[in-house]
């Protein structure tokens, strides 16, 4: 393995994460438009995001593979590279079979890009987890919030951010290209006093959290979408969503001594949870729910931090929450898709909140029961 350049970490780290933000806060708002441009239904838009899901699951499945990732030093720019083919293809033409060629390969790199340096982060800095870590996942809130801000005020069409996109991976791909980002996994119990969570718990916590995750912010566009309408008014949304991912993930990154990263994965868990069960009551408008933003902020560096350490840590138990994760969020988009045709926008609100509940709840057993171990055997 090679020795891993801080530095060049750090700034290809943030660069990446601007970059995959910026995809993830234009996709939504992009394909619910070219849905309505070439008129495809709900159904062929989830494809899309199960595709999208697919190709993230592919890279993050490759670190599985014992040969594979013995050979694979080169994850970070391949991933880079992906994402810059997938931006070019999403925008060529108006044949819907090129945008589910695209699909995969921006999944491929955004997939790629997050386990890398997610993992990275987690392991080479480990005094500072929970800052850090949340530092790096608010400038992938930045490009996110970017992205509908540059679309609502008319400064950038999603074609020319998307090739925007697609030049600065390549940036990426060169800049990081002998950054070697497999870490071994630590044996079960590495010492008495340290217990590790069994891994069902956790891969079912990344698969639930990445369905809601990407359940809110694909279908959010599509929600709230008026076909008599500019989408402006989604856009502006979207980027008021991101707007509170970025502010809650920096000051997450400043409490982060005071607070664990169960604690903040929880707490923005539940004020999903509440955050919808007020829309389905009546008490507040979808449309003025950008605040969840905030709430969504919270979870996913948090919890993957969280369960990366209780896993033993390492590529391979990253791969592993990582690709339960990408699952969720493949799924997630998927069923929704078939859901919200059939059942309406209520069973969708009904289920993302649900099971925000649930995913909550089932953290907190998770860690009660380590801790009830570990407790158990120091007596």
């Amino acid at each position: 393995m090679l020795t891993l350049p801080t530095q060049r970490i750090l700034t290809f780290g943030f660069i990446a994460f601007v970059l995959i933000g910026l995809e993830q806060g234009l996709l939504g708002l992009f394909v619910a438009e070219l849905g309505m441009k070439l008129a495809r239904s709900p159904e062929d838009l989830g494809l899309f995001f199960a595709l999208h899901g697919l190709g993230s699951a592919v890279v993050t499945g490759s670190a599985l593979i014992g040969w594979m990732e013995r050979r694979n030093s080169k994850r970070i720019a391949l991933a880079s590279l992906s994402l810059c083919l997938g931006s070019f293809l999403v925008v060529t033409g108006d044949y819907w079979l090129l945008k589910l060629i695209a699909a995969p390969l921006l999944g491929l790199g955004f997939g790629g890009l997050s386990m890398s340096f997610n993992t990275l982060f987690v392991t080479h800095f480990s005094q500072k987890n929970a800052g850090l870590l949340n530092v790096l996942n608010a400038t992938y809130g930045l490009g996110a919030v970017a992205a509908p801000w540059l679309l609502s005020q008319g400064l950038l069409t999603g074609s020319e951010l998307f090739v925007a996109i697609a030049l600065a991976s390549m940036v990426v791909c060169l800049g990081a290209c002998n950054i070697d980002d497999r870490i071994p996994t630590r044996s079960a119990i590495t010492s008495e006093n340290e217990q590790v969570a069994p891994i069902l718990p956790l891969l079912l916590t990344a698969f639930a959290i990445l369905f809601i995750e990407a359940g809110l912010t694909y279908w959010m566009p599509s929600l709230l979408s008026d076909p008599a309408g500019d989408g402006k008014a989604t856009a502006v949304y979207m980027a008021r969503f991101f707007f509170w991912f970025v502010i809650v993930r920096l000051t997450a990154a400043a409490l982060a001594v005071w607070i664990s990263t169960l604690g903040f994965a929880v707490f923005g868990l539940a004020g999903i949870f509440c955050s919808l069960i007020l829309v389905l009551a009546g008490t507040v408008p979808l449309a003025d729910t950008s605040f969840t933003g905030a709430f969504m902020g919270l979870i996913f560096p948090n919890a993957y931090a969280w369960m990366l350490t209780k896993g033993g840590g390492g590529t391979t138990t990253g791969a592993k929450i990582l690709l339960s994760a990408i699952t969720g969020a493949t799924l997630g988009p998927w069923l929704l898709g078939w859901v919200l045709p059939y059942l309406g926008q209520s069973a969708v609100l009904w289920l993302l909140s649900s099971l925000s509940l649930a995913t909550a709840g089932l953290m907190l057993i998770t860690h009660l029961n380590v801790e009830y171990r570990k407790s158990g055997r120091a007596q």
